[in-house]
């Protein structure tokens, strides 16, 4: 718990610590605060290279702003694991998630790295089990669940680190960061994959990577000109801060782990340097506005499937009435030409003279067509023979 503003509050970020007062090590040393202490003890056990002090100060801020919320989002989920451990009921991780206990529960399951501080845990519970709390949690994880693929594909690397990764893995073709950035959005490291800025959106992971590409690259041109080519130079924190309206909640919105903050301005000095009519500074789309954008494309290829599957029923139907008008047809023409066997034979048979044997007909063709005319001229002919032959008999 830490004093901000005259008010009580639990330190749950990272910013919170520079609010506690350092306090001497074992070497005697005492910093200004417990920040500085984090960053300054990471450099007893790793030596940075000449000229990226800054820049390894701004890696290890990201990093532990995420640490702290990370720890404590798994402290609910750890607390209902022992919880039920403790009652020789094994949970899963996956399952423990999406449980919920209740305040008793909670406050009976501290995590061990919490017992010294059960006000903090206190604290941590009635957030847990305030009324909007369960509401906006699973809000948000029906958000994440609609997210169209992964977030990215760097797993635990840096974009630096990918980018290393990558040229080892292509033959030491190395990239920047800008490549970098484009490549974990579409694959592995050691995958055959390349940057091409005509690439549709479909093979990115997720449509806000291709949104924050789309959006780094125009503005770039606005700041450097239409002959800008991003895929020549690193990201650029003034072309994020401008592409992304600055840094939300302490993050870029490229490349959050490589930009130099040393070296790039703020919000506030890029709009005080810009003039009318220069570079634009850019809205950051909101999480509704991404969903709504994912929602409108999968309508929009969804309303295409059904357009394709109605134009194959419809095909399909087409056919099979056409198959049904030719059985109909070919069954009326076998009966006609069954009647016409049936008249000359019942004909012969009048007249005395021996039936002829059917010959074994093939589907009577068109009306129109010169074989069906043949065949009628000829069985007139024959008609008319007998017809004739008959009258001289009678005569």
């Amino acid at each position: 718990m830490v004093l901000i503003d005259e008010r009580i509050e639990m330190a749950d970020t990272f910013d919170h610590y520079a609010a506690v007062t350092d306090a001497p090590d074992r070497d005697r040393r005492v910093f200004r605060n417990k920040i500085e202490r984090v960053i300054m003890e990471m450099l007893d056990f790793y030596k940075i290279e000449e000229g990226f002090e800054d820049l390894a100060r701004q890696v290890a801020r990201t990093a532990c702003h995420k640490l702290v919320k990370d720890m404590l989002y798994e402290a609910r989920t750890q607390a209902i694991v022992d919880f039920h451990a403790a009652r020789d009921v094994r949970i899963k991780r996956d399952d423990a998630v999406t449980m919920t206990l209740t305040k008793e529960e909670y406050l009976e399951a501290i995590p061990w790295w919490m017992a010294t501080h059960p006000d903090c845990w206190q604290v941590l519970v009635d957030k847990w089990c305030a009324e909007d709390w369960a509401e906006r949690h699973e809000a948000c994880r029906q958000r994440r669940l609609l997210m169209q693929g992964a977030s990215h594909h760097q797993g635990s690397l840096s974009l630096s680190e990918y980018a290393a990764r990558y040229a080892s893995y292509h033959g030491g073709e190395e990239i920047n960061t800008f490549e970098a950035f484009a490549l974990s959005h579409k694959g592995k490291a050691t995958a055959d994959i390349h940057y091409n800025p005509e690439d549709p959106p479909e093979v990115y992971s997720n449509l806000s990577a291709y949104s924050r590409l789309s959006s780094y690259s125009e503005v770039a041109k606005e700041v450097y000109g239409q002959d800008y080519d991003p895929r020549s130079h690193d990201l650029d924190g003034k072309v994020v801060m401008r592409a992304g309206k600055g840094k939300k909640h302490g993050r870029y919105w490229l490349g959050d782990s490589v930009i130099n903050t040393a070296s790039t301005p703020t919000l506030s000095q890029i709009r005080a340097r810009t003039v009318s009519g220069g570079p634009s500074i850019r809205e950051r789309p909101t999480a509704t506005q991404t969903l709504q954008a994912q929602l409108e494309e999968e309508r929009a290829r969804r309303e295409q499937l059904e357009a394709s599957l109605a134009q194959q029923v419809q095909e399909q139907v087409q056919s099979q009435v056409e198959a049904q008008v030719q059985a109909h047809v070919r069954a009326q023409l076998q009966a006609q030409t069954q009647e016409m066997f049936s008249y000359f034979q019942a004909h012969f048979a009048a007249i005395g003279h021996p039936l002829p044997t059917p010959p074994m007909w093939a589907p009577r063709p068109p009306i129109s067509s010169p074989v069906s005319v043949l065949a009628t001229n000829i069985w007139q002919n024959i008609w008319q023979r007998d017809h004739d032959g008959n009258s001289a008999m009678e005569l």
